[in-house]
């Protein structure tokens, strides 16, 4: 207890996640912390199992002075919260804004409640030991509602009934409302959600499948105060229900990632659709207005007028596209339609995301903080550098034209396997680019260069580039040049070598996250690179870096005295002696597959084939 005596008066912010602690040892902690305005007590089983949490009165008492400042708690995944237990916990809370009970047990079914409380009554005394029911979490909402302003349903079995009963509640203005994987809710509860909670300004109703367009079509025509809307995985949604978020003049955020029906209509047509016309008239905006208040609304009909004056596409701040069938127009029109993007999220598209539209990301994106384009298997050196013209602005036609990927002469037949032809061919679109991003510098040849660099997104903080195989030493050099970049995701990535980490660490001092899973030909001298020169490294995974040995463990042994974690699974150069040396930080390690504990835990992949030599970068 002396640390909490010592630092619990000044603690603004407590989180418990899955801890083993007792009711007792909980309680003296609380009373430790005067200054608390956050408190998560998530997946914490033992402090709930018995029941007997705050089951002396006084220290109810003393706790509901002590948390006069507390505004946010959150109980998550307590499979042994009960009534009683809930009602004890959210007593202590008398200011509470901000409640989030995801991923409890919570009954919502009205037999249950007959059973529990034959009287429909729920008084601190009387609330069950058993269960966690809807119908007590209601009786405190109630009484609470005209302070609380952010609400977390998700993944709980929340029905579409129950959030209109929820929704209706007097006096409460809910700002924020997740529910994600509520996979009962229907179109009734989005009904009386759209008519009631008119000030919400956060929606997550993510991995709810029985959403369809019909429900995002209320949302979009009540909520017109959204700010953020995610509808990842919803997979009733399609191309039509999408074009009605065009609707949410103030949105800021948008998921619409793995929608299994959406096409690249959604963004050509739907989103992005009109998104050059002139937008000057206020009659035409009059009509659409009237046309949306009318009974018979078909969005269909908007495609006549401008949609400008609609959604304010300039507000668009953070986007996520994950895992969609676009094609590369649906890139570009992104590219132009939401100049002030800080975060874009287009991993797995695979069609979508190539050299020619990574192009157009740098060239409009100039504000972006984090790009994921996980998996865009397309993207190549040739992308990323621009084809070594660096950021000239001054052409507006880009460009990246490939050549025939011919490696033998027609008079020849080859007997290489494809696996060894792409290795091939790989080393030689390396030392084209390489040689491209050497003569950039000669006056001479500035004109045949018309690409965009990566280097022109000054403000990168955090990269995925994860499953971009294409991705070699000559990007890491020439395209890599960031001071605020603090995460970046190389995995999979089994062109990178020491040569680039060298560069890496050179350009980029900030980076505090670096994952390298599985790039095969990362050696001990380039994680030395990174822990001689990356002093704020906090996280690394090498997970499946089959050439690293304990001369690895050693330099991070020696230099990182930051760093927290560290993942070495399946890194078999290594050898326990050298793990355990590790003693300043966690070391996730497993050697072989034989050692693995949970067949949930991944079997690595098999070593990739070792690159062709080329010549070293100079």
């Amino acid at each position: 207890m002396p640390v909490w005596d010592r630092y619990g008066l000044h603690m603004k912010s407590l989180v418990l996640l899955c801890c083993d602690l007792s009711e007792k040892a909980l309680v003296n902690i609380l009373k430790c912390c005067h200054s608390l305005r956050v408190l998560r007590i998530d997946g914490c089983r033992e402090c709930l199992m018995s029941g007997r949490l705050l089951e002396d009165e006084n220290d109810i008492k003393e706790l509901s002075e002590t948390f006069q400042n507390l505004r946010e708690l959150s109980l998550g995944y307590n499979r042994y919260l009960s009534d009683a237990l809930f009602n004890r916990l959210v007593a202590i809370c008398s200011n509470l804004e901000s409640l989030s009970l995801i991923g409890c047990q919570i009954s919502f079914h009205s037999g249950l409640y007959k059973k529990f409380y034959p009287q429909n009554r729920i008084t601190l005394p009387d609330a069950s030991n058993s269960v966690l029911t809807f119908l007590n979490a209601l009786h405190y909402l109630k009484q609470q509602a005209y302070k609380l302003k952010h609400l977390n349903f998700g993944y709980t079995s929340i029905d579409g009934t129950t959030l209109a009963t929820l929704s209706a509640l007097q006096n409460l203005k809910l700002e924020s409302l997740i529910l994600q994987g509520c996979y009962q809710l229907t179109i009734d509860g989005i009904k009386g959600l759209t008519q009631y909670q008119t000030c919400l300004k956060v929606l997550d109703i993510s991995f709810c499948v029985r959403i369809t367009d019909a429900s995002l079509l209320r949302i979009c025509k009540n909520l017109t105060m959204l700010e953020t809307l995610k509808i990842k995985r919803c997979r009733a949604v399609t191309d039509i229900g999408v074009q009605y978020i065009r609707l949410l003049r103030n949105l800021r955020e948008l998921d619409i990632s793995e929608v299994e029906q959406l096409t690249k209509n959604c963004i050509t047509h739907g989103l992005c659709s009109r998104c050059d016309t002139d937008t000057s008239s206020n009659t035409t905006t009059r009509n659409v207005k009237e046309k949306i208040d009318s009974e018979n609304f078909n969005f269909r009909c908007l495609d006549d007028y401008d949609m400008e004056n609609i959604i304010q596409k300039k507000n668009l701040q953070m986007f996520s596209a994950n895992a969609l069938h676009l094609h590369e127009e649906s890139i570009e029109r992104i590219s132009r339609c939401f100049p002030n993007l800080k975060l874009l999220e287009l991993g797995y598209c695979f069609n979508g995301v190539t050299d020619k539209t990574i192009q157009m990301i740098f060239k409009e994106l100039v504000h972006l903080q984090t790009l994921k384009i996980n998996h865009c298997d397309k993207v190549s050196d040739a992308g990323l550098t621009g084809m070594g013209a660096g950021n000239h602005e001054t052409v507006e036609n880009i460009e990246i034209v490939h050549e025939p990927e011919v490696t033998e002469t027609k008079l020849r037949i080859s007997l290489r396997s494809r696996a060894e032809e792409e290795i091939v061919r790989d080393a030689n679109r390396k030392w084209k680019v390489m040689k491209l991003c050497e003569n950039v510098s000669r006056p001479l040849n500035l004109k045949t260069f018309s690409g965009f660099s990566l280097i022109r997104l000054k403000y990168l903080r955090e990269l995925d580039l994860s499953g971009c195989n294409k991705i070699t030493d000559v990007s890491l050099k020439h395209a890599f040049a960031f001071p605020e970049l603090r995460i970046l995701n190389l995995s999979q990535c089994q062109q990178v070598t020491h040569i680039g980490l060298d560069y890496l660490s050179k350009n980029n001092p900030a980076i505090e996250d670096l994952n390298l899973n599985q790039c095969h030909n990362v050696s001990d001298i380039g994680i030395s690179y990174l822990a001689q020169r990356l002093h704020r490294l906090k996280r690394l995974l090498i997970q499946g870096c089959s050439q690293l040995t304990d001369h690895t463990l050693d330099s991070i042994r020696l230099y990182c005295k930051s760093l927290h974690y560290l993942d070495t699974r399946y890194c078999l150069g290594m050898t326990v002696a050298g793990v355990e040396s590790l003693t300043h930080l966690y070391v996730d390690w497993i050697k072989h597959i034989d050692d693995i504990v949970s067949p949930e835990n991944e079997i690595p992949p098999p070593p990739a084939p070792p690159l062709p030599s080329l010549p070293s970068l100079p």
